[in-house]
């Protein structure tokens, strides 16, 4: 069955199944990176959107959840978010604050983590402990996807991140932080997310 969806950024109404938001990491989102890729692969029957975060180079949590409060109108069952590096915790944060009963279908998770990198100008968005029932309660579906040998993010984060959430890390052999220029087309997760 279709759904209505708004899309608060183009003003404009479309009839799809599907509802899949992309939330890019700190400083943005390269042109050729996997996420804009997969916005061109929407067909029928799927609405896709890059989420574009206030102030990317120097990010403030209640800034981007509030975005995503913003840009995802009555998110429910066919809604699906896919985050990237910084995207992660951002999703998560976003989960937490949902009204209780309120559950979006699926959340990707890549080169993510849900712990302090000793990166200040991006900790803020985990320093405070996640409410991981609470998190879990609002999504039907999580994937978590990691490089063995992420240089930005440590494998072992991204272990923690699917632990917390009860599910198997899907390894991307040396992918890196999974990102540009190894990563432009990205037909395999596609495929996972509109499963």
């Amino acid at each position: 069955m279709a759904v209505t969806a708004f899309n608060t950024q183009t003003k404009g109404f479309k009839i799809t199944s599907k509802r899949v938001f992309f939330i890019h990491g700190w400083g943005g989102t390269h042109p050729d990176h996997w996420q804009n890729w997969m916005v061109s692969q929407a067909k029928e029957n799927v609405f896709a959107q890059m989420v574009l975060m206030p102030n990317p180079d120097f990010p403030v949590v209640h800034e981007w959840i509030s975005t995503l409060f913003d840009v995802i109108v009555k998110p429910d069952k066919n809604t699906i978010l896919v985050g990237h590096s910084l995207g992660c915790p951002a999703i998560l944060r976003f989960l937490e604050k949902l009204p209780t009963g309120q559950k979006i279908g699926k959340a990707v998770l890549v080169a993510g983590f849900c712990q302090p990198l000793k990166v200040p100008a991006i900790d803020g968005f985990v320093q405070e402990p996640f409410d991981w029932k609470k998190i879990k309660s609002a999504c039907s579906e999580f994937i978590v996807v990691h490089a063995d040998n992420d240089l930005r993010v440590p494998l072992k984060r991204g272990q923690f991140l699917a632990d917390q959430l009860g599910v198997t890390l899907a390894i991307e052999p040396n992918g890196g932080h999974i990102t540009t220029p190894q990563f432009g087309p990205y037909p395999r997760l596609w495929k996972r997310i509109l499963k």
